[in-house]
Order: structure tokens, then C-alpha cells, then sequence
């Protein structure tokens, strides 16, 4: 076992070495540009629009996009342990009495479908899911076949959660150019009631001793490329407190890790998720 040990060292040491560790880097970058079925990342940047600089030509970018718009079908049919702490405040807040949910990355309502089948969902709810145009359209194409209550619908504009009982945001804000707190701020600037209680989930959070900044990759979905953002765990959640929300209860996503080629101190073991209440 000990010369088993010794010599796995000595090959990772000579990975390391120059011609070596290029040769790898070339042969990483050429499966991340044809990648068609895995889910990967690499690459650290200071913006959103430096991780999209650099994406490949063999892909387009983002979800809206009709492949794109066509995963994730089988989550409406059935969830995840991710999925239990959302559905277990989801259940709380619906006895409470709240019944309009804005779900923001919705998708093609995956929580909507694959929620109902462990919640009793109130009798006036209006779930609405806010994403790209090509994910929207599918979406409500499945919803004329999947929601005769029609309880369902989409908007793209932001402006519509505010208002609203519950603000849900799972595994969505990694993918937006801008904070989930700039941009509830600009809904309080304008006017709006901003949402009481707010559910986030899958959201990748960083520890590093780096001033508190946000870092960006860039992820490979298999159908398409997109910047990745990866907030400073402390100032994501200040910037939520500052606009009056308080932290009800966290938890962590173990089963949810994000490898960055190369990268292993930007690369994280868990995602993390939060209810956080208002007034």
C-alpha cells in the first residue's frame, strides 16, 4: 500500500509538470467545447461578461434556446432531496394563507408539477414562473395539457413579483447578470411591495478570503454555455438583510457540488439554501 501511495504521488506530480498539465488543459478545453451530456465548469473571471467572452463558438448561449427549453422534463414528474426544506416551508407559508407564488428561473414549472404531488395546494394559488422566452413558451405549451385548473402562468418581467405572498428562486440565481438584491431594490425603487417571505435554493455561495467578491465561471449545460456566478456567502446575505428580510432558517445542498477544472480552491462541496422572511 505504501509504494501504491508513493507512486499515485509521483503521477500527480508529473501531471503537474509543464508539457504535461498544458497537454491536459488542451484536452479539458476541446471535451468542455463538445461537451453534449455532462455537466461542467471551468474557468474563474471577475464579471458575467468575461465568463460569456469566453465561451466557445460550438454552443449557443444561455437557456433561451429551444434545447435548452427542453430539459429538465423529468422533473416535473418527480423531485429531489434538494427539494424537501422548499417544500417544507412551501407547506407552512400555503396554511398560512399565502397563495401567489413567483417563482423566478422557473423553467417550465418544474416546481409547480413536481411540488403538487406532496402539497396541498390552496384553492385561489397563482403560481407564476418568471424565465427566458424559449423555456416560457415551452412551458406554457405543457401547461395546456398539465394545468386545466390553469393555477399557472408565466411573465418574464420582474416587475411581477412584486406583491407577492413568496418569492421562490432554486438554482437560478447563479445564471443572472445582476443580484437577487439589486434587483429587488430596483422593485422597492419603483414603487412595489417587495415579497414578504423568499425561498432560494441550490444557490452556490463561496467562503474565500477574497474581500467579499463575487467570482464567475463558466458552465457547460451540454445544450448550451453560461456564465456562472458564485456570490461571497456574507455579502449575499447582507444585501438581502439591508432591504428589511430577516434569515428564518438555512440549510445546506450536499448532494450539489460545482468541480471548476483546474480550479479546486474556487470549486465548491455544497450549495446552500434560505427562507428569510419580511416585516
Amino acid at each position: 500500500m505504501h509504494l501504491l501511495e508513493r507512486a499515485h504521488a509521483l503521477l500527480d506530480k508529473a501531471a503537474e509538470l509543464p508539457p504535461l498539465r498544458a497537454l491536459r488543459r488542451r484536452r479539458a478545453e476541446a471535451a468542455f467545447a463538445h461537451n453534449t451530456d455532462a455537466n461542467l465548469f471551468r474557468g474563474i473571471y471577475p464579471s458575467f461578461e468575461a465568463a460569456q467572452a469566453s465561451a466557445p463558438r460550438t454552443r449557443p448561449l444561455g437557456y433561451d434556446n429551444a434545447d435548452a427549453a427542453g430539459m429538465y422534463l423529468e422533473r416535473i414528474k418527480r423531485i429531489y432531496p434538494s427539494d424537501y426544506p422548499v417544500i417544507f416551508w412551501l407547506q407552512k407559508l400555503f396554511a398560512q394563507g399565502c397563495n401567489t407564488v413567483f417563482d423566478l428561473g422557473g423553467h417550465i414549472g418544474i416546481g409547480y408539477y413536481g411540488y403538487q404531488r406532496y402539497l396541498d395546494y390552496p384553492t385561489k394559488l397563482r403560481w407564476t414562473v418568471s424565465d427566458v422566452p424559449a423555456v416560457m413558451a415551452r412551458g406554457m405549451e405543457i401547461a395546456r395539457e398539465r394545468d386545466p385548473a390553469a393555477r399557472l402562468s408565466f411573465n418574464g418581467d420582474f416587475a411581477g413579483a412584486g406583491g407577492v405572498d413568496v418569492l421562490l428562486a432554486l438554482g437560478v440565481l447563479q445564471y443572472l447578470p445582476d443580484t437577487l438584491a439589486q434587483r429587488l431594490a430596483a422593485l422597492a425603487q419603483g414603487g412595489a411591495q417587495l415579497p414578504r417571505h423568499i425561498i432560494l435554493n441550490l444557490t452556490p455561495l463561496h467562503v474565500l478570503d477574497n474581500g467579499g467578491q463575487d467570482y464567475f465561471t463558466l458552465q457547460s449545460i451540454g445544450t448550451a454555455f453560461c456564465p456562472y456566478r458564485i456570490a461571497a456567502y456574507a455579502p449575499f446575505l447582507e444585501g438581502l438583510t439591508r432591504l428589511g428580510y430577516q434569515i428564518v432558517d438555512r440549510w445546506q445542498n450536499p448532494d450539489k457540488h460545482c468541480h471548476i477544472a483546474f480550479e479546486p480552491e474556487h470549486s465548491l462541496d455544497v450549495y446552500h439554501g434560505f427562507y428569510l422572511r419580511r416585516g
